[in-house]
């Protein structure tokens, strides 16, 4: 639920809040860094003969570029929203949070329901910074 917030680190004027979805787990790409993964391909499929249809799709999808560690997977981002830093959303280390709990250091942080997020809003944005 941290993500009922949306932050700025100090000495900046916006925050734009940027949710992704990463559909790998840690640990799998701690496995593929090491390239030692494609050994343990190996020999699972060795292993489990036929049954392990499944690991010629993960090899495909893991080292078809021909470099170990390299994967290619799609990343699912959207922007929700920013918000301008002031004073009032600066908060302090040690501050609680509903949701997030203890602020770990001085940061902005805004509820998402506070964004600014409209098609005007963001036409306003891109004059404000000169984009437009």
């Amino acid at each position: 639920m941290t993500g009922v917030w949306a932050e700025a680190d100090k000495g900046y004027d916006y925050g734009i809040m940027v949710k992704c979805s990463v559909p790998l787990h840690p640990l799998l790409q701690f496995f593929i860094e090491v390239c030692g993964f494609r050994n343990l391909l190996d020999f699972a499929k060795e292993r489990l003969g036929p049954e392990a249809f499944y690991f010629d799709s993960i090899r495909d999808r893991i080292f078809s570029s021909g470099q170990c560690g390299q994967i290619k997977t799609n990343f699912a981002c959207y922007v929700c929203g920013y918000f301008e830093v002031s004073d009032e959303n600066l908060r302090k280390e040690g501050e609680i949070l509903e949701y997030l709990g203890v602020v770990r250091e001085e940061r902005h942080l805004v509820r998402i329901d506070k964004l600014k997020y409209t098609r005007s809003s963001w036409e306003e944005f891109l004059k404000l910074v000169g984009l437009h």
